[in-house]
């Protein structure tokens, strides 16, 4: 007799219950649904947030900038004596050192020095704006003509107190609004700065704002700035009373549309932003649910009988006959569980498989990346293995002819920049923009990262050096204006042999140091166009990086290393001349430019820079020899001036400390915490000798002895265990230590003790 197959719960049963089963797996699709649904717009309405963040951020900073600019003017060298005096002379010398420095002042913490702005000083009537020093913008009828300003609104802000205003001025004569930040910087001093519309909207519009939105200003007095004077919402029937009264998020309708609103306050609460997003997704949830619910009972009442009778004699056979091909193990216990036991088997099966496939294709690419790194750089030679692994990756090994492209991120764009994307992600960006703008005429390009650049490999077979160099150019300007980030490409001289990689790699890497000390950011520049320069000699890679070290020491405020290293560079300059003065020229304007960027980059006060004069008096120099002669003063003058402005009483401290903390670290010695300090040997001996009457050697040698003499008494540890826990590099140096300032050795305190 045949035996009759394994069926799980009763067949007929489940026959009759799998309509049932229909029902609530498609309440549970309609449940999933609606959740999907509305998780979707909790994500909407994040990402909402996080625009309109970035953009309030982006005011705060606009007028942040105003407000510390505003502040650094009421220190500005004269403006007491101005404030004061009843006539300004225009040709006086002391208005003209006066305007000076407030033109410094303004270039200096402004993002842009073209807008209008007005310092107009109450006593004398005299103002002056951003242009010529002998200038008056209001008796020269400027803000009358050109800012189409009536004198009765000028007098008005005028009598700002001295906390920052925002205003919206929208006079009769204008035929556009133009927003103010208003302050008395001075005692009988107001400052006064501006954008037009058309500025407001290109500050406040961001590209990353959803269609129809938009962001509008409005001040005490009820007049607006809109990003978008033409649009639907931009004669809003708001007050500013009533978006105080608002929370800084609400859902509003105008219109009978719906908008998400946000607000928030500036400039002492006499300025509120508004951003509105049309909420485009919105609708009646009741009447979602119940037409989604229809559908799903609909659909049930049609299908589930049918696909009850279809699943009973058509797919049930096939799982009976896998759940009695299944291991002995799994099939031991058969019950109502079989189905979940086969979806767990087979869900294991395909993880694994899932699981497998994206560890051979992330070791695959690793793989590629690590070989295709060290080829171009000459650490490893082309071979039948490595083009195999090579093509495996994805790495065009079987081109006729390529370039080696380098994309360099430009250094002031990344100090602008304040959040940069990881490296996996500026990698992987990188790669598809380059891939996708190659790909469009007709190339493979592969990128990689290498030594702090991105290296790249461009199949060129159907295509000429000039087309490389106007794909790098869509690529440079794809980053800049999409994504803000500036960039250079280097490209080298096209080849034929894979073997030649690493001879293209030097050719970009060429083009790269050329463009750096020439200081050409930004730019594509391609190998055969400045093969002639080359051949004469473009410099050494030793300039470069000496160069760079010295940037990183000023920033860091280390200035007595700065001074030996500025030194140094401007010797083997003179000892190793370059090989074309042309070359001499720019390794000369090179490292001024980067020495005066550094300084104003370091923790240096800017007060002290100017009035160092490190502009002009770096500038004056004759030769390398002079620059670094004077670079090294103005270096020792900041020492010298750091050094007095701090009590040695608390440098003491703040070393002693320093050595109660790293005592254990057995490299720390003089030189580690003078260089630590920013000080020299001689004054590191000198500030110990005055203030603890004792040398430095002497002290920490003492400070380990006490630490050591605690923990022979209070542990088991051996003596050499001990020695290097406080720091000495054997146990032979601590006993040395020990006994002569304890008078006796380790092993005998323990046993006295």
């Amino acid at each position: 007799m045949k035996k009759r197959p394994y069926r799980g719960k009763s067949f007929y049963n489940l026959i009759g219950a799998f309509f049932i089963v229909t029902l609530i797996c498609s309440g549970a699709i309609l449940g999933q649904y609606l959740h999907t649904a509305d998780q979707e717009r909790k994500q909407l309405e994040k990402s909402y947030d996080s625009m309109v963040e970035k953009s309030m951020a982006n005011t705060e900073a606009t007028l942040s900038y105003y407000q510390k600019t505003s502040e650094l003017l009421s220190e500005t060298k004269g403006i007491d004596q101005l404030a004061k005096a009843d006539v300004i002379p225009r040709d006086s010398e002391e208005v003209e050192a006066f305007f000076n420095n407030y033109v410094w002042t303004c270039r200096l913490n402004l993002p842009s020095f073209e807008q209008p702005m007005f310092l107009y000083f109450r006593n004398s009537g005299r103002s002056f704006g951003n242009g010529d020093a002998y200038g008056d913008p209001v008796a020269d009828h400027i803000i009358t003509d050109v800012m189409d300003m009536d004198m009765s609104t000028w007098n008005r802000l005028m009598e700002t107190g001295d906390s920052a205003v925002a205003e919206i001025i929208r006079d009769p004569n204008m035929d556009f609004a133009r927003f103010f930040f208003v302050r008395e910087v001075y005692p009988g001093v107001v400052w006064l700065i501006g954008n037009e519309d058309s500025q407001i909207s290109e500050t406040l519009s961001y590209y990353y704002l959803p269609e129809g939105s938009q962001t509008i200003f409005i001040t005490q007095n009820n007049r607006m700035i809109s990003s978008d004077p033409d649009g639907e919402t931009a004669g809003l029937p708001i007050t500013y009373e009533e978006v105080r009264s608002w929370e800084e998020r609400e859902r509003l309708e105008w219109n009978g549309i719906p908008y998400f609103v946000y607000h928030q306050g500036f400039a002492n609460e006499t300025l509120q932003q508004v951003i509105v997003i049309p909420d485009n997704n919105a609708r009646d949830g009741f009447e979602m649910v119940l037409t989604t619910l229809l559908a799903t009972l609909l659909v049930s009442l049609l299908v589930g009988g049918g696909f009850s009778y279809l699943f009973a004699h058509k797919l049930y056979k096939p799982l009976e006959e896998l759940m009695d091909a299944l291991p002995s193990e799994t099939n031991e216990k058969k019950g109502p569980n079989e189905f979940r036991i086969l979806n767990s088997t087979v869900q294991e099966l395909y993880n694994r498989a899932k699981s497998y496939e994206a560890q051979l294709s992330t070791q695959s690419e690793l793989l590629t990346n690590s070989l295709l790194t060290r080829l171009v750089i000459g650490e490893i030679q082309i071979s039948p293995d490595i083009l195999e692994a090579l093509r495996r990756g994805g790495f065009p090994v079987e081109c006729s002819q390529y370039i080696v492209f380098l994309i360099h991120i430009d250094e002031a764009e990344e100090r602008e920049t304040n959040t940069l994307l990881p490296e996996a992600e500026t990698v992987s960006l990188l790669k598809q923009t380059c891939r996708s703008f190659f790909l469009n005429r007709g190339c493979a390009a592969y990128v990689v990262r290498c030594q702090g650049l991105y290296a790249g490999v461009a199949d060129m077979t159907d295509c000429s050096i000039e087309d490389a160099a106007v794909c790098a150019e869509d690529i440079r300007h794809f980053m800049d204006s999409e994504l803000q980030t500036s960039i250079s490409v280097a490209i080298s001289g096209m080849h034929k042999q894979i073997s030649e990689l690493h001879e293209a790699y030097n050719e970009a890497m060429q083009v790269v140091e050329y463009s750096l000390l020439a200081g050409e950011y930004n730019l594509v520049s391609a190998y055969d166009s400045i093969a002639n320069v080359l051949s004469e000699g473009y410099g050494s890679k030793d300039f470069l990086g000496k160069t760079n070290k010295l940037v990183n020491i000023i920033q860091s405020g280390n200035f007595v290393q700065a001074t030996a290293l500025v030194r140094e560079i401007a010797q083997e300059f003179t000892a190793h001349r370059p090989a074309s003065l042309t070359l001499g020229q720019m390794q000369y304007s090179y490292l001024t430019d980067a020495i005066l960027l550094s300084l104003y980059d370091s923790v240096a006060d800017p007060q002290v820079l100017r009035e160092l004069d490190c502009d002009n008096y770096l500038r004056k120099a004759h030769g390398m020899d002079s620059l670094g002669r004077r670079a090294s003063h103005i270096f020792t003058s900041l020492e010298e001036r750091r050094v007095r402005s701090q009590p040695q009483e608390r440098r003491i401290e703040q070393i002693t400390q320093y050595i109660e903390e790293n005592y254990q670290d057995i490299n720390l010695s003089a030189g580690a915490v003078a260089e630590r300090f920013h000080m020299s040997l001689p004054v590191l001996s000198t500030l110990f000798k005055q203030e603890l009457n004792i040398g430095f050697l002497d002290y920490l040698h003492k400070y380990r002895i006490e630490r050591a003499k605690d923990l022979i008494l209070h542990t088991d540890h051996t003596i050499g265990d001990i020695s290097a826990m406080v720091g000495y590099a054997n146990s032979i140096t601590m006993n040395r230590a020990f006994k002569r300032y304890e008078g006796v050795t380790p092993g005998w305190y323990r046993q006295k003790k």
